[in-house]
């Protein structure tokens, strides 16, 4: 999702940037996000950029944030508007332009939660990606593309449709915000995406590339029992 932060303050922007990569981090959400200081800046990045959602001060130094809505919705009358401000009394005024929320600052973590899973109900789906820090840069892999994930020698080996990467980070950086349903330990330091176990046996399973993986002793019927669930449900949805 390609979201822009417009506010003059940057306390303010620290703030929103805070809160998004709270949510980013919780649901597994890979945002694209750029910030503006200003009226004129954002509206000469939006002649390039497919935004789909902007969060908008009312108050800026150069610009109404409302005038700049209006400038908008001249040619797209489909991105997301967010009005993020200190003041309730442009409300009606900015009403015309079909903004999707109104929210007064200081606000709370909650309504923009709200406000997000609005909004990926009503946007194009994008693809959930495992996201994580890796040498300061930002490492994508989409989760439906990513097989399986174990640790070997102080490295964790990401096994993708696409084949193997490495990195040099612990096991649990990586996989600590991994909460989709589609994933399962087996066992210390091995994650599977139970899409391409090919099949379960007693103390292993097999992958549909034919590696297999250890089931661990210890909690081995709970683990067994996710795996059963998760394909009875896969059923009951397909």
């Amino acid at each position: 999702m390609k979201l822009a932060i417009v506010d003059d303050n940057e306390i303010e922007q620290e703030i929103i940037l805070n809160t998004l990569d709270v949510y980013s981090k919780e649901h597994s959400v890979h945002f694209e996000i750029e910030t503006f200081s200003d009226g004129g800046s954002f509206l000469g990045a939006y002649q390039s950029v497919d935004y789909d959602l902007v969060f908008m001060d009312i108050f800026l130094a150069d610009q109404n944030g409302i005038d700049i809505v209006r400038k908008i919705r001249q040619t797209d009358s489909k991105v997301l508007i967010v009005f993020l401000t200190t003041s309730a009394d442009h409300i009606f005024e900015a009403a015309p332009f079909h903004f999707f929320d109104y929210i007064l600052k200081p606000f709370e973590y909650k309504q923009i939660s709200h406000v997000l899973d609005e909004a990926q109900q009503i946007l194009p789906k994008s693809e959930v990606e495992l996201t994580f820090e890796y040498r300061n840069f930002d490492v994508h892999f989409p989760l439906s593309k990513i097989q399986y994930i174990y640790s070997n020698n102080h490295e964790v080996i990401i096994h993708t449709s696409n084949g193997s990467q490495t990195f040099r980070l612990p096991f649990y950086s990586i996989t600590e915000n991994l909460n989709d349903p589609r994933f399962l330990q087996c066992n210390r330091g091995i994650m599977l995406n139970m899409d391409y176990i090919k099949t379960m046996e007693s103390d292993y399973f097999e992958m549909t590339n034919s590696k297999c993986f250890p089931i661990k002793t210890k909690g081995r019927k709970q683990i067994r029992e996710q795996y059963i669930q998760y394909q009875f449900l896969k059923l009951e949805e397909g």
